[in-house]
């Protein structure tokens, strides 16, 4: 993707308002009375065509919107501060309440996936094969029950088993704790 020079693209955008305002686009003088630049058609196309390019410079001078979320800043960590435990739920519950104080227009949305990997990595969660369907699934290790990562077996609507992992108060605490180092993959605890 390609960036926009930001100077010609504030010149574009003044010459396209000077143009819908019906006058000279150069030297910003009315246009005479049977000018195409006084057709109707023609200066809705300008206000279009402006404000297309005004939205090419909220991107940052690039065209489309796959640079936004690239553009928005990195999840703030002193949205941690206002966690408070409500009762035991699943990760993708927590960070969900987490995300609740971010602006996402902003900043980006934490994601439940580095938590986990990084549970994993440090042997509070671990995957374990189910010998009857022949599913992968994390589960709290021992270290994990440590901390207060447990898992509950449910009942799916259509009757199958599966666990749940929950993690209560100290599990929430510690994940919190220790958001910066999960967030930058840092070394194991």
């Amino acid at each position: 993707m390609e960036q926009l020079d930001q100077k010609k693209l504030d010149m574009a955008i003044v010459y396209l308002q000077r143009i819908a305002d019906g006058n000279n686009p150069v030297n910003n003088v009315p246009a005479e009375e049977d000018s195409v630049l006084n057709n109707p058609n023609v200066i809705r196309c300008m206000y279009f065509v402006k404000e297309v390019l005004e939205e090419v410079r909220r991107n940052g001078g690039f065209i489309g919107s796959k640079s936004r979320k690239n553009q928005k800043a990195a999840f703030p960590p002193e949205a941690l501060s206002a966690f408070i435990y409500q009762e035991d739920k699943s990760i993708s519950k927590i960070v969900a309440q987490i995300n609740e104080a971010v602006d996402d227009t902003v900043y980006q949305k934490l994601s439940y996936k580095p938590i986990v990997q990084w549970l994993k990595k440090n042997e509070f969660l671990t995957e374990k094969v189910n010998r009857e369907s022949g599913k992968t699934q994390t589960l709290p290790a021992e270290k994990g029950t440590q901390i207060g990562i447990r898992a509950e077996r449910r009942v799916s609507f259509n009757g199958a088993e599966y666990f749940l992992v929950l993690y209560d108060r100290q599990a929430q605490e510690f994940i919190v704790d220790n958001m910066e180092t999960i967030l930058h993959g840092e070394a194991d605890l």
